[in-house]
């Protein structure tokens, strides 16, 4: 088994053009998953509430996962970035409910978002060890 693994499809901007980074890699036991937003399939922004923002990028979140064998359990630390402070309640409200054991470690910080219409951007760290 090679020691590094890209996992997801071809991340594409909303214009089409290739976005030059790969959704999700295993290093070993870590899988490190990278920024999601709100997309649909073909690489749209999904708009909407926070809540359907957040759900849209949990649920992108956990198909990364299941592609390095791993799941929302196996999540040790999340980042997520708002852009607006006013949606943090219903993005914990949400982002919470996709979790039923302990919480990972996170970070969530206010800020601008590289593209419009988004409202979160969220990465992960998971850890799994590889089966021997």
């Amino acid at each position: 088994m090679t020691a590094i693994r890209h996992f997801g499809p071809t991340a594409t901007l909303p214009d089409g053009q290739r976005n030059p980074l790969t959704h999700a890699v295993r290093a070993g036991d870590f899988v490190f998953v990278s920024g999601l937003m709100s997309k649909s399939a073909d690489g749209q922004i999904v708009t909407g509430s926070i809540a359907a923002q957040t759900a849209n990028v949990m649920q992108r979140l956990t198909a990364m996962l299941a592609e390095a064998d791993c799941s929302l359990e196996d999540v040790v630390k999340v980042t997520a970035w708002l852009t607006d402070r006013e949606d943090f309640v219903a993005f914990n409200e949400t982002y919470a409910s996709f979790f039923t054991g302990a919480m990972p470690a996170r970070s969530a910080v206010r800020c601008d978002l590289l593209l419009p219409g988004a409202r979160l951007e969220l990465e992960a760290i998971a850890y799994k060890p590889l089966a021997a």
